[in-house]
């Protein structure tokens, strides 16, 4: 049985009474403690994949399974995601916003336990009572995370979840985000526009382009993946060509 299968995923949208196909056919099989990242231009139905993935919004066609369940909006994948901005609610504290799924009733001293033990695994120790506008973007993001790790799904969603972050904050990021990859023994499914983080960051990459994969790469190089290797240069150059920017 597949972990994570996603089959003939096809997704139209009408626009101005124009027929949009952002998805076509999409067909993958996602492993359990897999990192995807997935790379293709703008308009290649990369984040329209993440969101039926999310059951954020139907396919038109095909299926997502878990486990061999079909998955929809009233059975969703058990999935926490990420978005490109950390979507904060400014009047809580850190702690509060990890907590901000669960209905007040539920909010044991367990859970309190749980969420102050993700609060330091996603290096946040001391920020607790934190409001969003005290934090820099990159631990807004932070939060984030633990936001989506806090109920232990094992497949975590992330839409580029870094684009908005300075050079610098992106580095860090990213070594967290592969930290927390190797710590907690999930599945992650990343999107990002960029094809240097998703080599950095995947065990495998998916390119679509025109909505359909285009491409899969085998990631198998240790972390951390200096890009100067030949052989991270030559990955880049296959990526690269598969989007249709190579040289």
């Amino acid at each position: 049985m597949s972990f994570l299968s996603v089959e003939n995923v096809s997704k139209c949208y009408s626009i101005e009474g124009r027929r949009v196909e952002a998805l076509r056919e999409v067909s993958l099989e996602i492993g359990e403690n897999e990192f995807v990242t997935v790379v293709g231009r703008s308009g290649s139905g990369k984040t329209t994949l993440l969101r039926i993935l999310a059951s954020l919004e139907p396919p038109t066609a095909g299926s997502v399974k878990f486990m061999g369940r079909s998955c929809s909006q009233e059975e969703p994948l058990p999935a926490g995601m990420v978005f490109q901005e950390a979507r904060l609610m400014p009047w809580l504290s850190a702690l509060d916003n990890i907590l901000f799924a669960y209905p007040p009733r539920e909010r044991n001293e367990g859970l309190r336990e749980r969420a102050l033990k993700m609060i330091e695994t996603v290096g946040l120790k001391g920020y607790e009572m934190a409001l969003p506008a005290q934090l820099s973007g990159g631990m807004a993001q932070r939060v984030a995370l633990g936001r989506a790790l806090v109920k232990n799904p094992p497949v975590i969603l992330l839409d580029e979840p870094l684009g908005a972050l300075d050079y610098f904050t992106r580095r860090t990021m990213q070594r967290e985000l592969i930290r927390l990859y190797l710590e907690e023994k999930k599945s992650f499914i990343m999107v990002t526009h960029d094809v240097g983080e998703a080599l950095r960051l995947g065990t495998r990459v998916i390119v679509l382009g025109e909505g359909r994969v285009t491409r899969e790469l085998s990631v198998d190089l240790p972390y951390p993946r200096p890009r100067s290797t030949p052989a991270f240069q030559g990955l880049i150059d296959k990526v690269l060509g598969a989007i249709g920017d190579g040289e």
